[in-house]
């Protein structure tokens, strides 16, 4: 049966979409718009992003505005940052939509910054930024609109299902692994992330969640920068065309659980179809599994110079 949401007046908030110029993170950026929210899509390629834009417009009449933020650098998102907090006081919904899947080898798979590409766009970056927008979701808490609770959204995936907390190639490009444990590592990176994060946010008001979209028709497997190998894709596509759920589909946990009176109800919950489901892998709710994943996030931050505000 396909999924639906109970459309709410967003008219006032604030809102960041990342990787929103295709697939399921455009049309959550769609939904919000079309609700009446100021949506910025935070996305690494500007031209794409402005094209995107442009096309929410269309459909929506409101034309959110245009951000650069690339995930596998450590300035770019702190630049993006320190340029919302610029002109903006407050962020009412925070969609960590953006992600990749991997499959380059030796130094071709490392961030400028020397991390594995699906480590930090994935995990290490959604840390940094998320923790450095929280002052802005803390003060939307304070200063509610419409008694709206802001939230934080993470798109992740039931890859986390096989997924390890295994540090053995994230800064070793002799070491990696094949894309599809990445990809799941990094996934469950997310979940264990946000568990801990709604812990540390629920006093201020905020919550935090997990969502998995399902199968859904995207590109994430075919970006040629990415270098998945051309009978993968193929093969994925095939199977996408006959099985997956469309974009806009796909999009609806997100939007669900960002705008949604069930989800201000309760935090750090991952969601399927629109319902709180089950924890995908049991070191979730390990709480000495995630303090010692913020701990080694914090620690390979400060390792480049990098500290959270609060």
């Amino acid at each position: 049966m396909p999924l639906s949401i109970q459309r709410k007046d967003l008219s006032g908030l604030t809102v960041i979409v990342t990787g929103a110029n295709i697939g399921i993170g455009l049309e959550t950026a769609r939904m919000l718009s079309e609700m009446g929210a100021q949506v910025t899509i935070a996305c690494r390629n500007a031209n794409k992003a402005e094209t995107a834009a442009e096309d929410i417009e269309k459909t929506t009449g409101k034309k959110p505005h245009v951000a650069s933020l690339d995930l596998s650098n450590f300035d770019s998102t702190v630049a993006f940052v320190d340029e919302f907090k610029a002109n903006h006081d407050r962020l009412d919904i925070l969609v960590n939509n953006a992600g990749v899947v991997s499959s380059s080898k030796g130094e071709d798979g490392m961030s400028k910054n020397g991390f594995e590409i699906d480590f930090q766009v994935n995990h290490l970056s959604q840390f940094l930024l998320t923790n450095r927008l929280l002052p802005l979701i803390t003060n939307a808490a304070q200063n509610k609109i419409n008694n709206f609770t802001p939230r934080v959204v993470t798109v992740g995936s039931n890859a986390a299902t096989i997924g390890k907390i295994d540090y053995s190639y994230v800064q070793n490009s002799a070491n990696l692994p094949f894309l599809f444990t990445r990809y799941a590592n990094s996934k469950l990176m997310n979940a264990m992330f946000i568990k801990k994060l709604s812990e540390i946010v629920k006093d201020n008001g905020v919550v935090a969640h997990v969502v998995h979209p399902g199968f859904v028709a995207s590109d994430i497997h075919a970006k040629e920068d990415h270098k998945v190998p051309r009978f993968v894709i193929k093969i994925a596509d095939f199977v996408m065309k006959a099985t997956a759920r469309s974009p806009v589909q796909g999009a609806m946990t997100s939007v669900h659980v960002a705008i949604s009176d069930e989800a201000a109800e309760t935090t750090g919950k991952y969601w399927d179809s629109c319902k709180v489901v089950a924890y995908p892998n049991k070191l979730i709710t390990d709480d000495n599994a995630v303090d010692q994943l913020w701990a080694d996030s914090l620690k390979y931050l400060q390792e480049k110079g990098i500290e959270i505000d609060h």
